[in-house]
């Protein structure tokens, strides 16, 4: 049931809009869907077009509709009509970015239809990956850890991977890298499960552009997020895709643990 009295840009980065209590902070909630909304953009313009004018303007419509049912109709149409991942992404979700990010400079749609859209866009980043084959699971419990590009605070994601370690997880933690290299290092890695760290609100952007290049890099791997950030922004997972999120290091070996049981369950063969 909609709870009309939370702000629509808040309550609309939950996919379904169902009225989430306010937890992310406007400020942070607005600088992330213009976040989004600007990395899908840039990624559509290397893209080559597959999809009409009418038929994109349709997605786009539906994507700031009340509800998000009509948009994941186009999107499963599409892919029951031969359209894989790559051009899911590409020619369909970043290609509506980069046309509503057209609209709202014309003053068509409003920052609230942005803010929707661009929360429906990282579900679906999230939810289609799981239309690519399932890929062999490695033979014991691998994640990679990273912090987020630019966050300094990189003591507590080192130390998690050395107790995870001993723990007997084949942790691969990589600090100081760009996007564009975590996304090349998950694509070429094969990692089933990859952990960002983040230190506080002022990442959220930063949060935000590395999980829409990793959802197209590594459509397979689920994504969680720990460190401080996860206990300012408590439904950060919810509001930027990740599939989970945790705090102390009890929550992150459970976490793992039950990531880790997902991926095993969605690489075993159907009965």
């Amino acid at each position: 049931m909609l709870t009309i009295d939370i702000p629509i840009v808040v309550r609309a980065i939950d996919d379904d809009a169902h009225g989430q209590e306010r937890r992310l902070s406007d400020a942070s909630l607005l600088v992330m869907a213009q976040e989004v909304i600007n990395r899908l953009s840039c990624i559509s313009r290397q893209a080559p077009p597959d999809i009409s004018d009418i038929n994109l303007d349709a997605f786009c419509i539906a994507l700031v509709d009340p509800t998000a049912e009509e948009a994941k109709r186009i999107l499963s149409r599409a892919h029951e009509r031969g359209a894989d991942h790559k051009t899911l992404c590409l020619n369909y979700i970043a290609a509506a970015a980069l046309r509503l990010g057209e609209w709202w400079e014309q003053d068509i749609i409003h920052f609230s239809d942005m803010a929707i859209a661009a929360g429906r866009m990282l579900h679906m980043l999230r939810d289609i990956g799981r239309l690519t084959p399932p890929v062999p699971v490695r033979g014991h419990r691998e994640a990679l850890f990273a912090a987020v590009p630019g966050e300094q605070h990189v003591l507590g994601v080192t130390m998690a991977a050395d107790i995870l370690r001993e723990k007997g997880w084949g942790i691969d933690l990589r600090i100081g890298r760009s996007e564009s290299e975590l996304c090349q290092i998950a694509h070429d890695g094969g990692y089933p499960i990859i952990g960002l760290s983040a230190s506080g609100a002022d990442h959220v952007r930063s949060l935000a552009r590395t999980i829409v290049e990793l959802r197209i890099a590594a459509p397979r791997s689920l994504i969680f997020i720990s460190g401080n950030i996860v206990q300012i922004e408590k439904d950060i997972a919810l509001r930027t895709g990740a599939d989970a999120a945790a705090t102390s290091l009890d929550q992150c070996l459970d976490t793992l643990e039950a990531l880790y049981q997902s991926v095993l369950k969605s690489a075993s063969p159907a009965p």
